[in-house]
């Protein structure tokens, strides 16, 4: 029986080293995030329209919540190329570029962590392609003025490439994608941050889209360098 005793005791040893600081560090390491959000988008003009956006995040892991609160302008060129639009009211997808300039309030307050604050001003500037095979390529640069609360005064660029195409069936239209999208961080003086997504935009009426996607996001100076992410978005034209 004594002999017995010391390789439970090994055994134990090892699961506990194994249900301890190592693992837990793994597991941290990745975080998994639901994002529900509702945008608005309202046409003052055929080359100008408003854009909302209220977007909230739920760490689920820890706990936390954050919310992201937008009040943009959109402006469009002169179409150069026509491709067969959907019936919904958002015209700017006929448009090879287009701008856009605007303002969010972002916070956050978690149950174990310090509350968060920033004000971001940003300026994008958006091409659409036509491809083969009626795909459309989409490239968006967008330019982030960053006053976070507690940190020094810091931009942000990213690049945001994305391909798409149209499928009907019958009178439903679904619009699946991928996109990959990258980032440069001038308080770390990298690129730190990548992110690809796929999902698929579903018209659910003439004035609502639903779109629906996973996204898995990586940060080299991110205390959880990896998290998935699956969202939904609503989005309303008016």
């Amino acid at each position: 029986m004594v002999r017995c005793s010391h390789p439970r005791r090994i055994i134990l040893a090892l699961l506990a080293l194994l249900a301890g600081s190592p693992v837990k560090a793994i597991a941290q390491s990745t975080q998994s995030e639901l994002r529900p959000e509702v945008d608005g988008y309202i046409n003052l003009s055929p080359a100008v329209r408003l854009f909302l956006l209220t977007l909230f995040t739920d760490k689920l892991e820890r706990g936390q919540w954050q919310g992201h609160f937008g009040v943009h302008f959109d402006f469009a060129l002169n179409p150069v190329f026509r491709r067969e639009l959907r019936s919904r009211d958002d015209v700017f997808r006929g448009r090879f570029l287009s701008f856009r300039a605007g303002y969010r309030y972002i916070t956050s307050l978690g149950e174990s962590g310090s509350p968060y604050l920033e004000h971001r001003w940003i300026v994008e500037v958006t091409s659409r392609v036509p491809l083969p095979k009626k795909l459309v390529m989409i490239d968006s640069s967008r330019g982030e003025l960053r006053f976070i609360g507690g940190q020094a005064f810091s931009t942000r660029y990213r690049n945001k490439l994305q391909l798409e195409r149209d499928f009907s069936f019958g009178s439903l239209v679904l619009t699946p994608y991928i996109n990959g999208q990258l980032y440069y961080d001038t308080r770390y003086d990298v690129w730190n941050r990548n992110r690809y997504s796929a999902g698929v935009q579903v018209p659910a009426g003439q004035h609502l889209v639903l779109n629906t996607y996973y996204l898995r996001q990586n940060d080299s100076r991110s205390s959880t360098p990896h998290m998935n992410v699956v969202g939904l978005t609503v989005n309303l034209y008016f």
